[in-house]
């Protein structure tokens, strides 16, 4: 019997199988009950360890994000629970660990059968990777609609050397990352106290959606594009 690294169309069936998995056990088993941001919020409460709930909260992050289980509560919890300062460090460090794991999965266990499946094309694609595969992910990475799993999934599939990944996931999540943590830890305040300080605090974060919004345009008006000429790779 052949290996398993022989066999390109069973280890992408393997990732489809492992994402699928995934999805199940977070959308209708019962963990589903557990992965509520209220649910993530009180566990992590209910840890009262100022080393133990932090070390849990980057792990449950990492493993999620590498199979492809959304992130988004896990961030906005890490800012309602730890505050701004070491929400922003945890979601920070969980975030780019789980970023890192959902693209060694899917190069390990993808890029084989997408060369097969793409075949004489894939030359191209690769050359297009080294050329402006860095570039392109931080301007993907700094728009917020662009979902963070495909964009982690995705870029395994591809030749992107991993450093170059790493770096641009890095920078480009930062911004992203630094006002949902805001936001969150704004809220909390805010219910917790009605003062002036509290109420500021929430109209800051709000402003600072909107400057996220815009993040996109700034980085096209600085040159942080994907030159057109992408688009037209001939195989």
């Amino acid at each position: 019997m052949a290996p398993l690294g022989s066999r390109p169309w069973l280890k992408m069936a393997l990732l489809v199988a492992t994402l699928l998995a995934a999805a199940a056990v977070t959308h209708w088993s019962p963990v589903a009950s557990r992965l509520s941001l209220e649910q993530i919020v009180t566990g992590m409460r209910n840890l009262q360890s100022p080393v133990v709930a932090p070390l849990v909260f980057v792990l449950v992050y990492t493993v999620a994000t590498t199979v492809a289980v959304p992130g988004s509560w896990l961030t906005i919890a890490g800012g309602a629970v730890f505050g701004f300062g070491w929400g922003a460090l945890y979601n920070t460090i969980g975030a780019n660990l789980g970023a890192s794991g959902a693209f060694l999965l899917a190069r390990a266990l993808g890029r084989d059968g997408v060369e097969r499946i793409f075949g004489k094309r894939v030359p191209g694609l690769a050359r297009a990777t080294r050329e402006f595969g860095f570039v392109g992910l931080l301007a993907l990475r700094l728009v917020p609609l662009v979902p963070f799993n495909v964009l982690n999934l995705g870029s395994g599939l591809t030749r992107l050397r991993w450093r170059e990944y790493l770096v641009a996931t890095m920078l480009g999540i930062l911004p992203g990352t630094l006002v949902y943590t805001f936001f969150a830890d704004a809220l909390v305040l805010g219910s917790v106290e009605a003062s002036g300080d509290a109420r500021t605090r929430v109209w800051i974060a709000g402003g600072l959606f909107l400057v996220l919004s815009l993040l996109p345009l700034l980085a096209r008006r600085l040159g942080f594009g994907v030159p057109e000429k992408t688009s037209t790779v001939s195989p």
